[in-house]
């Protein structure tokens, strides 16, 4: 079977400078995919190509099959979790959810199961009645994964999903993602931390300045690294051991 995600031969102009490079990649279904890289690879640009939200100036993106910048049916197999929180601080939780579900396309029927079944993957069923706006950091950054599983997406796209957050929290998302995975939920997850792409991925790319330079196992492609990459491959931060 073709990959679920297929990127080929990408590139991306945006304001007159070439943001993406040549890109190309691809995503299996039930797979975890960390992009790593500095700010300013082309990381989020990146996501944004694959949810749909941009076209790119030459190459291909396909979702499925179909080209998710074009084809509602293509949007509508993705959850698209943005770096900023995308919630309404005085609605609760569970009224959000219910807002995320109708712009998906969730029939009213349907709305209340759908809402619940995002509440137990996100495990924030307890804080489901408190307004958005007094939730913790962590919190909201769950309620904002949840919002994207209302339609129950075959792929999940989340750029820096543990930004700014404790290490309780990051350990809570983290399980998040791991239950995502457990269903066979596609996860294309944006990052600058070695660390959590360890800890989540079963591949990696890294990107430096629009071009993807590496990707595969994380631990082997620091051991190449190590070995001798050329100069231009070496624009990332390597951790130390």
């Amino acid at each position: 079977m073709a990959p679920l995600v297929q990127i080929a031969g990408v590139d991306l102009d945006l304001g007159g400078r070439r943001v993406l490079d040549h890109v190309d990649l691809d995503l299996e279904a039930g797979e975890t995919l960390a992009l790593l890289g500095p700010n300013g690879a082309g990381k989020s640009s990146l996501m944004r190509l694959v949810a749909g939200r941009l076209g790119p100036s030459a190459g291909s993106v396909r979702v499925g099959g179909a080209n998710p910048h074009r084809e509602g049916s293509a949007r509508r197999a993705i959850g698209w979790v943005p770096q900023e929180i995308a919630l309404y601080p005085k609605l609760t939780v569970a009224e959000n959810l219910g807002v995320f579900g109708q712009l998906a396309g969730v029939a009213r029927r349907d709305r209340k199961t759908a809402v619940a079944a995002a509440l137990a993957v996100a495990d924030i069923a307890e804080v489901a009645r408190r307004p958005v706006g007094t939730l913790s950091g962590g919190y909201r950054r769950r309620v904002n994964i949840a919002a994207s599983l209302m339609n129950r997406p075959h792929l999940v796209l989340l750029d820096e999903p543990t930004s700014g957050v404790d290490l309780a929290a990051r350990a809570a998302i983290h399980a998040v993602l791991d239950r995502l995975k457990a269903a066979g939920t596609a996860i294309l997850i944006a990052t600058h931390d070695f660390a959590e792409a360890e800890r989540l991925a079963s591949q990696v790319a890294f990107l430096a300045q629009g071009r993807i330079v590496r990707a595969g196992r994380l631990a082997d492609l620091l051991a190449q690294l190590r070995t001798g990459a050329p100069e231009r491959e070496l624009s990332l931060p390597i951790p130390a051991d």
